[in-house]
């Protein structure tokens, strides 16, 4: 098996800037973000195994021994400059993209990276709130080698990437951390082109269990759906709205 490497990951980060944590197992990398008291600017958590994956909306994310990418990065620095999840969605199809150019990923909004009509990555963004500060907790889980045991799963077997799980974490994070720092990444053209459902019908589920047909027409700066419904053109911020019909 290809064990996160602690030496090879922390030797290929900006060490000044970056602590790193590597366990075997953990409840949830998101959850020990939330726990640790940032002495750094930025804190990066992997584990090898989770035993509370979780998505949005608290969905159990599988997080066997294998594999498989589960990670997150925290800071205090302020990213209110554009939409996280949308950005490190966009970084992570760019650093797959960099190991190996001819993987098409596809990403679905606000968090999935799909291949092949099927869910090969997603992103949790939380915050948590302290009395002047906010630190923002960015989860990231990728597929490379899965059990199929549910049809809408999806990974990158046949790429081969499990060997590369180091080198991937490590552009992934390079690259965010480079994102972060400029303020002014051009995020939005690159995650329209790799959107897979702009301009196609989907299945809007709203909080109040109400369901329809529409269609999804594009995102605006801050990272919100513009959405063709029967009442017209409406915008809906991640948290009011989920939509399927995409896998």
């Amino acid at each position: 098996m290809n064990k996160l490497n602690f030496e090879n990951i922390y030797n290929n980060l900006p060490k000044n800037r970056v602590s790193v944590d590597i366990f075997d197992e953990i409840d949830s990398t998101n959850d020990e973000a939330k726990r640790i008291s940032l002495e750094n600017e930025f804190h990066l958590v992997i584990a090898e195994k989770q035993s509370k994956g979780r998505g949005r909306y608290g969905k159990t994310w599988s997080s066997p021994d294998s594999h498989n990418i589960y990670m997150t990065i925290c800071t205090q620095n302020d990213l209110s400059f554009a939409p996280e999840s949308l950005i490190t969605g966009v970084i992570c199809k760019r650093s797959i993209n960099k190991i190996d150019k001819d993987i098409n990923i596809g990403l679905k909004w606000p968090n999935d990276l799909i291949l092949n009509k099927k869910k090969i990555g997603g992103i949790l963004i939380e915050k948590e709130h302290y009395q002047n500060t906010v630190k923002t907790i960015i989860g990231i889980g990728i597929n490379l080698n899965i059990e199929k045991k549910e049809p809408w799963w999806g990974d990158l077997s046949k790429f081969n990437l499990e060997s590369k799980r180091n080198e991937l974490i490590i552009e992934i994070i390079n690259n965010l951390i480079k994102v972060f720092d400029e303020k002014d990444f051009d995020w939005l053209n690159e995650w329209r082109q790799a959107c897979v459902h702009i301009n196609k019908e989907i299945k809007i589920h709203k909080k109040n269990n109400k369901k329809e047909n529409a269609i999804f027409k594009d995102v605006d700066n801050f990272g919100n759906a513009i959405i063709e419904t029967t009442s017209g053109l409406e915008v809906f911020s991640s948290g009011q709205i989920i939509i399927k019909g995409i896998y």
